[in-house]
């Protein structure tokens, strides 16, 4: 399999920040809903689990976001 070129990288890396991005919208949703004193307290519970996820998901795609612009293919160096 070919490397990917410069651009193709850069391009990448533009997607993982739009991930990151959705992943961190998703993150404040779910603290939102664990904040929320209407819901119950397992559905409390399970939004801040959804948002602890989210949130490290949208850290996982900003370091991939991270490696690509450094030239690197994320999980190469491990």
């Amino acid at each position: 399999m070919r490397r990917p070129s410069r651009r193709e990288m850069r391009e990448l890396a533009e997607d993982r920040e739009k991930c990151a991005a959705r992943s961190e919208r998703n993150a404040q949703s779910g603290r939102e809903a664990a904040a929320d004193p209407t819901l119950s307290d397992t559905v409390r519970r399970q939004a801040a689990t959804a948002a602890m996820f989210a949130e490290r998901h949208a850290q996982e795609y900003r370091e991939e976001a991270e490696a690509l612009r450094d030239g690197r293919i994320p999980g190469e160096d491990w």
